[in-house]
């Protein structure tokens, strides 16, 4: 007997296929089977729709979004708020007296109205059927009126007299929406296996010119000790394209000079001129037609891999075994993968039941097994589902620019606002990839400090094209993730919280806006805490900070401790290179690194900064 939904959610309501649901409260799990009833015809629907209707005040309510992929929104909709800017507004569509929300794979909703105030829902397993979340709201987005799960089954097929059961859907309530999507992403990658590193990547990748120009590039930033463990270098369109003397001599010559060498492929993308794809013209997605399919790419006109064909499978088996085992490359970047992501009722996949979801997750599948369990894997213009358990790091937003902001187009504020919204998947799925921080013109000093403290409260990688851009303070990563202070500020909270523990924490305060805003220091540290400017140098008192437009800053802080001892250091956000021994009352700290650093020092009551010189030491008591 299936167990009461949270909410009293009712979901019914499925034309045209018959449905059975049951809901298990212990595991918080919706299992939802689909079912063919004939006796003669298959059953091929492209998608199966549930719907709960509800009428729920949704006064101070609010959604977070959720896209599936990199490339897609992720937000906190704040009902009655006006419309987001530079949002593309693909998460919301238009009704006769309302608007419906929608979410992809998993959202969290939080109604004041409710007695368990918070909802998440959210799909178990994402490698071949989708699962997106509706929600209508009338007019004034004052009240719900339905809540819809619509799994995308395009390309599945349901034999007579046979059912199919759907992945099993996470419906939980609760008080705190981002211990709920916690829940939810550790609930997902034990379902998947998840890949999580146990370093967080660092590293540092070609400028994008020709091989001649950056081929002494990985000696110049080991000479000059420059930190990391991987230099990458662009691959071209398909691995199988790549000439193999010169990139086999550039990974000798890579790790000669102590970094991983790395290879930016985009594989499953097929060039039309490509002399794979003139060799072998099946290894290309057929339209219904019978025809190749082409797409427009940045690179131009392109045949996408049909990852279900068996000949697919042996050239790519087979290239990118020869990157690995013969060239010696130890780490990958994969590109456009979500190009091998489409509509089966639009194209003819050679193993039937493929969906494009599907497609994808077989092509990581051959990449990840003859790559092997070794290799580094990153992904970018990614669906997330299909690629849990087979990659190691992934691109969580947007490309990042020189721009503060350009409309939809790629700027620093949009890959910003989107990545930090991601970030409770950071060392539950993989380690978060949060894009490259750049500086100069036309992004101004403060804007680029914004996109530093972002990088640093997204826990993940450090991984860019210019490494003198980075803070030293920021490699390596601390690798946990911050927590909105306030989840429901829409549509990106500017209050961030990471807990590093042994009485250690950072707080990142973002000004997204075109004013200047005063922030009062006391109001974000527990009792005792004192916070030290990691970008500024100095220990910062209980009064007001004035944040400029487009301004981040970065707090380490301490709680309290035995003293003396360092409470701020912006050599390192977790003191990395800061040799530090307590000694009868005092401490002695050293800096091990090759740059000065300001440390913060609490000694006997009192609050002061010092600084270190490389290889410099100092007693304090």
């Amino acid at each position: 007997m299936s167990d009461p939904l949270p909410w009293n959610l009712a979901f019914s309501g499925a034309e045209g296929v018959s449905v059975r649901s049951e809901y298990d409260g212990a595991s918080g799990l919706l299992q939802v089977t689909l079912s063919n009833n004939s006796e003669v015809v298959s059953s091929r629907p492209r998608e199966v729709r549930l719907s709960a209707p509800l009428d729920l005040a949704a006064d101070d309510g609010w959604a977070w979004l959720h896209g599936r992929s990199s490339s897609s929104e992720a937000l906190v909709r704040v009902f009655g708020d006006i419309p987001e800017e530079e949002y593309s507004g693909d998460y919301v569509r238009a009704l006769e007296g309302g608007r419906t929300y929608l979410s992809q794979e998993v959202v969290a909703l939080t109604l004041p109205s409710q007695p368990s105030p918070s909802l998440v829902i959210g799909s178990i397993r994402m490698d071949r059927i989708s699962l997106d979340i509706e929600i209508t709201v009338d007019e004034d987005e004052d009240g719900i009126s339905s809540l819809a799960l619509v799994f995308g089954v395009d390309g599945v097929e349901v034999e007579p007299g046979q059912f199919l059961a759907l992945p099993p859907v996470l419906v939980i309530d609760g008080r705190d929406p981002q211990a709920m999507m916690e829940r939810y992403a550790d609930e997902v990658a034990a379902q998947m296996g998840a890949r999580v590193p146990e370093r967080v990547p660092t590293g540092w990748r070609s400028h994008g010119q020709a091989e001649a120009a950056f081929i002494e590039e990985p000696e110049t930033l080991a000479r000059a000790g420059i930190r990391g463990d991987s230099f990458e270098i662009d691959g071209g369109m398909a691995p199988i394209e790549v000439s193999a003397p010169g990139k086999k001599d550039l990974a000798d010559r890579i790790r000669t000079a102590g970094y991983r060498p790395g290879l930016a492929l985009s594989p499953f993308l097929l060039p039309e001129d490509s002399a794979a794809l003139r060799e072998s013209p099946g290894l290309a997605l057929k339209t219904r037609k019978g025809g190749a399919l082409l797409i427009n790419t940045p690179q131009g006109r392109c045949a996408v891999l049909d990852c279900t064909n068996p000949a697919a499978e042996s050239w790519l088996r087979e290239a990118i075994g020869t990157i690995i085992k013969e060239w010696g490359y130890g780490q990958l970047r994969l590109d456009s993968l979500d190009a091998a992501v489409r509509p089966a009722s639009e194209v003819a996949y050679t193993t039937a039941g493929t969906t494009g979801l599907a497609n994808l997750r077989r092509g990581l599948e051959i990449i990840r097994e003859a790559a092997g369990d070794g290799t580094l894997i990153l992904a970018g213009d990614c669906s997330f589902g299909p690629a849990i358990g087979l990659v190691d790091a992934m691109q969580v937003g947007p490309t990042t620019t020189a721009l503060w902001v350009d409309g939809l187009n790629p700027s620093a504020r949009r890959a910003s606002s989107i990545v930090l919204q991601r970030n409770w998947m950071n060392g539950r799925w993989w380690a978060n990839d949060p894009g490259s921080l750049v500086a100069g013109d036309p992004l101004s000093e403060v804007e680029a400090q914004f996109l530093a403290t972002t990088i640093a409260l997204s826990g993940g990688t450090v991984c860019g094209e210019a490494p003198d851009d980075y803070p030293a303070a920021l490699i390596p990563p601390a690798g946990i993730a911050a927590r909105a202070i306030d989840a429901g500020d829409g549509p990106v909270p500017s209050e961030w919280r990471v807990d590093l523990g042994e009485g250690r924490a950072l707080v990142g305060i973002l000004n997204w806006e075109e004013e200047s805003r005063w922030v009062v220091v006391a109001e974000y540290l527990r009792p005792g805490e004192v916070a030290f400017d990691a970008w500024a140098g100095r220990i910062l008192g209980k009064g007001d900070v004035l944040l400029r437009p487009h301004e981040g800053t970065l707090w380490q802080v301490a709680a309290p401790g035995q003293s003396p001892r360092v409470i701020g250091d912006t050599g390192h956000l977790n003191y990395d290179g800061l040799y530090q021994r307590q000694v009868s009352g005092r401490v002695q700290v050293r800096n091990d690194r090759k740059e000065a650093r300001t440390i913060g020092i609490e000694a006997r009551g009192r609050l002061f900064e010092a600084n270190l010189e490389p290889g410099e030491m100092q007693w304090f008591d």
